[in-house]
C-alpha cells in the first residue's frame, strides 16, 4: 500500500467501526481514532520531510566543496551568487518554499580558510496540514595543511624503453600543474625533484662544500677498490680526475648506516659526507624545494631535462628526497609556520628492481639483475622515513614483466592501499596513478 492510500484506508475502517453494534467497540474506537490518525499522519509527514531535508543537506555539502575551490578569488557577492547557482542545480524541490540561501567565505588567517553554506525553507505537511521548517548548513575548511613533496624519479637506462621516459615527463608535468592549481601561494606547496640512477647528481656548484667527500673521486685499475687509499694499498693504480671543476656532480651512497638516516650532511664524521663519484651515467641534477606557484617553470624544465641512463638504486633517490624535506642542509626546505599543519611526502616512481649501489652490484657483461643487498639498505631507510612521519607513495612500472617489488611496496605508508602503491604494466598508466596520488592528497587538504 502506498502512503497516499493510508488515509483512505483509515477512513474506510472508521466507517465500518462506526456501524458496529457489538458492545461498546464503536465508542472505544471513536475515542482512539483521532489519536491513531494523528500518529500515523505524523509518521507519514515526518518521513516525507526527512527525505526532503536529507536531499537539501546533500546539496549544501556538495555546494560547500565546489565553491571552496574558487572562493579565494571571488568577492563576497560572487561567492554567494556562484554558490546559489550550484545549490539550485542540485536541489530543485517545489515542495520547499520561502527559501533563503547564504554563502560566507572566511579567509585564511593561520587556522585555515572556510566556507559556510546555510539554506532554509518551509514545506507543507499533507496530512497534519502544518508548516514544517527546513534548515541545513555545511562548512568546508581548507588551507591549514601545507605540503612539502619530493619526487624521486627513476632515470635509469631501462626508462628508455616502452616510451617510459616520455610518459613519465608527461605525467610528472601534469602533476605539477595540478599542484599549481591547488596552491594559493608558494607557501602552500613546495616541490623538489630527485632524478636517480645508481647515483644522484647534487650539482657541480657544490664541489667545494665541506660535506662532499673526494676520496672516491677517481677510478682504480681494479674495480674491486673504490677509494684512493684502498686502491693504492693494494698495489693498484688510482687515476684521479684532473680537477673538481670537471666533476659532473654525482655522489654515491653515504657510509653505512648514514645511508639510511636523516643525519645532517657534514664534514665530520667522515661517514656523514657524500662521496663524490665520476659516474658516466650521472642523471640530471636534483632540485631542492621550490614553490610551485612561482617556480612552476623551473620544476617543469627539470622534468623535461631528464634522460635515461645507468643502473637502479632506489634507496639513494629516496635518501636525497628525504634530505630535501629537511629545513637544514644543502637542499634545505623553507622553515615551517607554526600556525599550519605540514605534510612531508615522498613520491617514488621506478621501473625496475634494485641492481646496484655503492657496495653491491649484480651487473655483468650482459646487463644487470636484481641485487637483494640493495633492498636491505632501502628497507632500513624507508622504515626510518616512515618513523619520522614522512608519508610515502610509490609507483612501479613493470613493462618488462618484473614481479611486484616487495621492498618498493613495503616502503610505502599504506602498502595495501592502491593509491599509495601502484603496480602498472603500461607506461601510459603513469598519469592516472599520479592523479590518484594527487586526489589522495587533495582529500587531506579539503575536509567537510
Amino acid at each position: 500500500m502506498t502512503l497516499d492510500r493510508i488515509p483512505v484506508a483509515l477512513k474506510t475502517v472508521a466507517r465500518c467501526f462506526a456501524r458496529a453494534e457489538r458492545g461498546n467497540v464503536a465508542m472505544m474506537f471513536a475515542v482512539i481514532l483521532p489519536v491513531l490518525i494523528t500518529s500515523v499522519g505524523a509518521a507519514i509527514d515526518y518521513t516525507r520531510a526527512s527525505k526532503v531535508r536529507t536531499s537539501m543537506q546533500s546539496a549544501a555539502d556538495a555546494t560547500a566543496l565546489m565553491i571552496s575551490k574558487e572562493a579565494a578569488g571571488l568577492t563576497p557577492t560572487q561567492v554567494t551568487t556562484k554558490a546559489q547557482a550550484y545549490f539550485n542545480a542540485l536541489f530543485n524541490n517545489p515542495e520547499v518554499t520561502s527559501t533563503t540561501f547564504n554563502a560566507a567565505y572566511t579567509a585564511n588567517t593561520g587556522t585555515g580558510a572556510s566556507v559556510l553554506i546555510t539554506a532554509t525553507g518551509t514545506m507543507q505537511a499533507d496530512i497534519l496540514k502544518v508548516t514544517v521548517p527546513m534548515s541545513v548548513s555545511s562548512t568546508t575548511k581548507w588551507g591549514n595543511i601545507r605540503y612539502r613533496i619530493a619526487l624521486a624519479l627513476d632515470n635509469t637506462g631501462s626508462m628508455d624503453s616502452a616510451n617510459k621516459m616520455n610518459e613519465l615527463k608527461s605525467a610528472a608535468n601534469k602533476l605539477i600543474d595540478d599542484f599549481y592549481n591547488m596552491a594559493g601561494s608558494d607557501a602552500d606547496i613546495y616541490l623538489s625533484i630527485v632524478p636517480f640512477a645508481r647515483d644522484v647528481n647534487v650539482g657541480n656548484a657544490n664541489r667545494n662544500e665541506t660535506w662532499v667527500n673526494w676520496e672516491y673521486y677517481g677510478t682504480c685499475s681494479s674495480s674491486t677498490y673504490k677509494t684512493k687509499t684502498s686502491c693504492q694499498n693494494a698495489g693498484r693504480t688510482w687515476t684521479q680526475s684532473t680537477s673538481k671543476s670537471s666533476w659532473n656532480g654525482c655522489v654515491m651512497d653515504r657510509d653505512q648506516s648514514y645511508d639510511t638516516t636523516s643525519d645532517a650532511l657534514a664534514a665530520s664524521p667522515a661517514g656523514a659526507m657524500a662521496p663524490a663519484h665520476y659516474y658516466t651515467d650521472c642523471p640530471v641534477s636534483m632540485i631542492g624545494m621550490t614553490g610551485v606557484k612561482t617556480g612552476k617553470t623551473t620544476l617543469t624544465s627539470k622534468i623535461t631535462a631528464m634522460t635515461p641512463n645507468g643502473t637502479t638504486n632506489q634507496s639513494i633517490g629516496m635518501f636525497w628526497a628525504w634530505q630535501t624535506l629537511k629545513t637544514t642542509g644543502p637542499f634545505a626546505a623553507p622553515s615551517k609556520d607554526s600556525n599550519y599543519i605540514y605534510m612531508d611526502i615522498v613520491i617514488l616512481l621506478t621501473d625496475g628492481l634494485n641492481t646496484e649501489n655503492r657496495w653491491d652490484s649484480n651487473c655483468g657483461y650482459y646487463g644487470c639483475s636484481h641485487e637483494p643487498a640493495v633492498d636491505t639498505r632501502q628497507e632500513l631507510l624507508c622504515t626510518n622515513m616512515r618513523t619520522a612521519g614522512v608519508k610515502i607513495f610509490a609507483i612501479q612500472v613493470a613493462t618488462d614483466g618484473d614481479a611486484v617489488s616487495t621492498v618498493t611496496k613495503n616502503c610505502t605508508s599504506e602498502p595495501n592501499n592502491t593509491n599509495y602503491f601502484s603496480y602498472i604494466t603500461q607506461a601510459s598508466q603513469m598519469t592516472v596513478k599520479f592523479q590518484n596520488i594527487f586526489k589522495e592528497l587533495a582529500k587531506l587538504r579539503v575536509a567537510a
